[in-house]
């Protein structure tokens, strides 16, 4: 006679923590009220990056409107391509991207500004002149917060321009 071992019952996934009730909403389907749960991994991503194009005014002043805006195409298709689409977020001239652990996302952003470094700007200035070839670099500060991010990022942007 076989025995059977189902009798004891584990959880396997606890997700109550996506249960919260400021995520509920509720929809109408012929009068009557639905109840849904956004799931979100944007709560659980405790670390955050800003990330600065540099001298983009300058871009823009010596190549004209096309070159910088190629330049953040550029620069935003390497940070979706290393961190994925949905943890990148453009707010002004700045990204955000929000990452689970501190090193993964520092190691991450130093790919980033190594293969943003090696695009190419164009030989000539709009004036038609021979222009001066400088490297795209960017400045990048993490935290906890967008703020201390952003803290960080002005701080390592005076450090970089004092010298």
């Amino acid at each position: 006679m076989p025995t059977s071992n189902s009798t004891s019952i584990s959880t396997v996934v606890d997700l109550s923590g996506f249960r919260t009730p400021a995520r509920r909403k509720h929809y109408r389907s012929n009068g009557a009220v639905l109840q849904a749960d956004m799931l979100s991994m944007r709560r659980y991503l405790a670390y955050q990056a800003s990330v600065e194009i540099d001298k983009l005014d300058w871009m823009k002043q010596e190549f004209g409107d096309t070159v910088p805006a190629l330049v953040e195409k550029k620069v935003r298709a390497l940070l979706n391509m290393e961190f994925g689409k949905l943890r990148v977020h453009r707010y002004r001239r700045l990204y955000v991207i929000r990452h689970r652990s501190v090193e993964g996302l520092i190691s991450s952003l130093l790919r980033v500004q190594f293969h943003a470094h090696q695009l190419e700007l164009p030989a000539f200035s709009k004036t038609g002149e021979v222009a001066q070839p400088k490297p795209v670099t960017l400045t990048w500060g993490v935290g906890r917060t967008t703020t201390e991010a952003d803290v960080e990022r002005l701080r390592r942007r005076r450090q970089k321009f004092k010298r």
